[in-house]
């Protein structure tokens, strides 16, 4: 694509982040959601049944983005299994180098054997970085924390029969 292209690529194509730390104790603090843009400011959306489902579906991301937390903190495979496509599976690069793709049902039998970070009474360190949405398509990145180790996980979500399905994550972490 020359550069004359994707000015013009770029000038029509615009991009909404959604971005939110979150405090948890019980529960979680949302933070105003900010709002950025890709080289260019979008064209005004007037309709306003699009701005409906437009909150509607950053409201339902944020409540599955809620779910995975609760479900990462109390290491609870069936709250993770109610957000995840049964055909999804989890992607990462492991302490050797190499990429391993673990599909969600050995992922979530992997989760069900491990200690809850509740169960050790420790703290919570959820974010939500940002919520990107493209019709029936979004990208949820966010960070959280399980003692020792420290993720950034890039859901991959669908929206199946109306509702939002993770269908891929891919992670990485450090300690």
């Amino acid at each position: 694509m020359s550069k004359m292209d994707r000015r013009t690529f770029l000038g029509r194509s615009a991009s909404v982040t959604f971005g939110a730390t979150l405090v948890s104790a019980p529960g979680l603090m949302l933070a105003e959601p900010t709002i950025s843009y890709a080289q260019s400011p979008p064209v005004p959306n007037n309709n306003p049944m699009d701005n409906k489902l437009m909150d509607a579906d950053a409201h339902a991301l944020r409540s599955l983005a809620q779910t995975y937390f609760d479900g990462a903190y109390e290491m609870d495979a069936d709250k993770f299994a109610s957000i995840f496509h049964p055909a999804s599976s989890v992607t990462k690069v492991g302490d050797d180098g190499n990429v391993s793709v673990t599909p969600i049902a050995a992922w979530l039998a992997a989760v069900r054997s491990l200690t809850a970070p509740k169960q050790l009474g420790l703290g919570r360190q959820d974010q939500i970085l940002s919520i990107d949405v493209e019709g029936e398509l979004a990208l949820v990145k966010l960070k959280l924390q399980i003692p020792p180790r420290y993720f950034t996980d890039l859901l991959s979500c669908l929206k199946v029969n109306g509702t939002w399905k993770i269908a891929q994550k891919v992670m990485t972490s450090k300690t």
